[in-house]
């Protein structure tokens, strides 16, 4: 199954006209531990239109990277109970397989860490941490992979790419 068989969700009026791309409604969650439920994110509602950008600004520890990974379906299905409503281009990502969000992920929607030092893996080649996505979600060859990963850290002022 494909994403584009997704579960369309109706939109309404108001955020369709606007363009929004992504719309949060009272975004929840709460994760189960040994001293209870413990409410990360309670009732985060915003809305980003087609080419804007926004930012969530707050205190350390007040539910920004929760929400966010909440909205991208990354957190542990296991102890995370996520409720409310986030609608993507229609779809609503809460209700995706998670084959369906996978598919998604990188190619239409993704995520930006703000912990630079830990963005990239040490371990593992910036080359192969540039190349990987592109090849798994845009189908690229490994030489066409390379190729735009060369691009992209000339780009950002790279010496030696």
């Amino acid at each position: 199954m494909n994403s584009s068989s997704a579960r369309q969700v109706p939109v309404p009026a108001s955020q369709a006209e606007a363009g929004h791309l992504l719309a949060v409604d009272d975004l929840r969650v709460q994760f189960e531990s040994s001293h209870g439920l413990i409410h990360a994110v309670d009732g985060v509602s915003y809305s980003v239109r087609r080419g804007e950008t926004v930012a969530l600004v707050g205190e350390s520890g007040s539910g920004k990277s929760v929400s966010a990974l909440a909205v991208m379906r990354l957190l542990p299905r296991a102890t995370a109970r996520v409720s409310g409503r986030v609608v993507f281009e229609g779809r609503d990502l809460l209700a995706l397989s998670p084959s369906q969000m996978r598919e998604l992920r990188g190619r239409e929607i993704a995520m930006i860490f703000q912990e630079p030092m830990t963005s990239l893996n040490p371990v593992l080649s910036i080359g192969l941490q540039l190349t990987e996505p592109v090849r798994t979600h845009l189908g690229f060859t490994e030489a066409r992979a390379r190729d735009r990963a060369i691009e992209l850290l000339t780009q950002v002022g790279s010496t030696e790419p």
